[in-house]
């Protein structure tokens, strides 16, 4: 009797087994087919040969991983200066941006009229005696 309690045991097991092993294949088989919907989905985007099939220009989207490596380039550099170093360059170049934007009105105002030009440097003659 021992022998068909045991029988009866791995039987049960064995349909445990099987029931387990058929619901981990519907799962595997459902998220197969919601990734080939996902993947359809975001191909029906895509132009047929890309971005050259038409005249516009990719999305912004796509010019983000470009800016986020570079972000990502200038956080490291900066974690790598020291802060006295750091301190020094942001104080260079606000000094820089100062003289851009000097330049800037002073070309703005040229271009406007605003500045007439200097006088022509008044002349004498000096006697040589």
């Amino acid at each position: 009797m021992a022998e068909g309690g045991e029988r009866d045991a791995l039987k049960a097991v064995r349909e445990h087994l099987d029931e387990a092993h058929a619901a981990a294949d519907r799962l595997v088989r459902e998220v197969h087919a919601e990734a080939e919907a996902s993947s359809r989905a975001a191909a029906a985007d895509v132009p047929p040969r890309g971005w050259a099939a038409t005249d516009e220009a990719p999305p912004e989207r796509a010019a983000l991983p470009d800016l986020q490596a570079l972000l990502g380039l200038l956080e490291g550099a900066r974690r790598a200066v020291p802060p006295e170093l750091s301190q020094q360059l942001a104080e260079a170049l606000r000094e820089l941006l100062l003289a851009v934007r000097a330049l800037i009105d002073w070309y703005l105002e040229r271009l406007e009229g605003g500045a007439a030009e200097p006088p022509p440097p008044a002349v004498e003659d000096i006697p040589l005696d």
